[in-house]
């Protein structure tokens, strides 16, 4: 079953690949990678709809021609998971150094945002389907936002590529 779903993961994302470098080849789509690192993930960690395990990793940031970001993310052990992420909103980048930020999400770590201050900019990701960071109030009607739950945040280093 895992090979299958490796196998339909791989196909979907050379279509996505050959579908943006078919628009990018008419003047819209991909603008050319404006960041490319390499990062070591200590743990495992939830990055849109990827599971990623712990291990070593490629990425590369672009944006698209409409302003969306777009963040390639590939392992570089034989048989690690490859995707493509959809990034959330842009901002400009106050953290030091390049980094991968998770947060704890219950018992999941979950990347949250890529900040890229070599070249001024930081982008955030969207919650897996289902994440509450917010505390219970303990009425039966559900969630109301009382305050953000604590985080355990996790920075994790990228080092750019010198290409």
């Amino acid at each position: 079953m895992k090979t299958i779903r490796i196998s339909v993961t791989l196909v979907g994302l050379s279509l996505a690949l050959f579908a943006l470098s078919s628009v990018g080849a008419r003047g819209q789509g991909v603008h050319t990678t404006h960041f490319a690192g390499t990062f070591t993930l200590p743990f495992e960690a939830q990055w849109g709809k990827m599971t990623l395990p712990a291990g070593d990793y490629t990425l590369q940031y672009d944006t698209l021609d409409n302003g969306a970001g777009l963040v390639v993310v590939q392992g570089t052990d034989k048989g690690s998971p490859q995707g493509m992420v959809l990034a959330g909103p842009r901002d400009h980048a106050s953290a030091p150094n390049n980094a991968i930020v998770c947060i704890r999400e219950g018992n999941a770590l979950v990347v949250r945002s890529l900040e890229m201050p070599a070249i001024s900019e930081s982008v955030r990701f969207n919650l897996p389907r289902g994440a509450k960071l917010v505390a219970h109030n303990g009425n039966r009607g559900g969630y109301t936002q009382l305050a953000e739950a604590p985080m355990l945040i996790q920075r994790i280093p990228v080092t750019l590529n010198t290409k």
